[in-house]
């Protein structure tokens, strides 16, 4: 096995499971916490976002699939999704107003089954095709609550706004789809605005 990336609170590696090409996700531990407290707080963390990534899919939202959940060491395995990141695509693509444009679309399927998703940015999110699939479910959480949608809906923004400035246009198709998917998706963008306000003021 190999890491690919090192975060926080998990080291993320690349391996075979089975034949299968997988991604394992492995939740660190932490020296400062009594050991008990934190194989109950790491497991409880994984459990949770395999949750996520289950009613996501149910949704109608690509996520990797699961193939296995090893509570002795906290990781969880899934599929290796072989694609550029949104991030790379919207910048390469010449349909990165169709590729917005359904990705507004899928986060309004999730937001309408009340997941959030907790860092929405162009880079947890692979294109298979023209289908992206959702990634990093890590600080999402289940939440019927209109400010944490808005909060994921801004931290998308501000990724767009940050990575893809040229194209000034992909957060309103974004918005747009959203919208016409999820119908309390007009108030979350009011909730959008609100939130840029207060950052403003601050």
């Amino acid at each position: 096995m190999s890491i690919i990336a090192q975060g926080a609170e998990a080291k993320i590696h690349r391996g075979q499971w089975h034949g299968r090409q997988v991604i394992i996700k492995e939740r660190e531990s932490k020296a400062y916490r009594p050991k008990e407290l934190d194989t109950r707080l790491r497991n409880s963390r994984l459990k949770a976002e395999a949750q996520l990534i289950s009613q996501a899919r149910k949704a109608g939202v690509r996520t990797p699939l699961i193939y296995d959940i090893d509570l002795e060491k906290s990781s969880i395995t899934m599929e290796f999704i072989d694609g550029p990141t949104a991030k790379t695509a919207l910048q390469n693509s010449d349909d990165r107003k169709e590729l917005a444009k359904t990705i507004g679309q899928r986060i309004g399927q999730l937001h309408n089954a009340d997941l959030i998703h907790g860092d929405l940015t162009t880079s947890n999110m692979l294109f298979q095709g023209n289908e992206p699939c959702f990634i990093d479910f890590g600080l999402g959480e289940k939440s019927p609550e209109p400010e944490k949608k808005g909060v994921d809906l801004h931290l998308l923004k501000v990724a767009l706004s940050s990575a893809h400035s040229e194209f000034a246009d992909l957060y309103e198709i974004m918005s747009s789809a959203y919208a016409n998917e999820y119908s309390q998706g007009k108030k979350i963008l009011k909730v959008v605005e609100d939130i840029e306000k207060r950052g403003r003021y601050q």
